[in-house]
């Protein structure tokens, strides 16, 4: 597989914050889903993580 550029997992993460604290903040108007969607998404963010530092194939003499 191919390495994640970081950039991507940080705007994952940072969406995940931003759709948690709102969601938080709202969760009298809107329930919440909001709040539980963030938090799966900065989990999800976080498990894309260690692809940020995969090796390529074929790169650095790896196969």
């Amino acid at each position: 597989m191919r390495r994640i550029p970081a950039w991507i997992v940080i705007l994952l993460v940072a969406l995940g914050i931003f759709l948690t604290i709102v969601g938080w903040h709202e969760h009298h108007h809107v329930g919440y889903v909001p709040f539980g969607l963030g938090v799966i998404w900065i989990l999800f963010g976080l498990s894309c993580a260690p692809r940020m530092w995969a090796n390529e194939p074929g790169r650095h003499g790896s196969h």
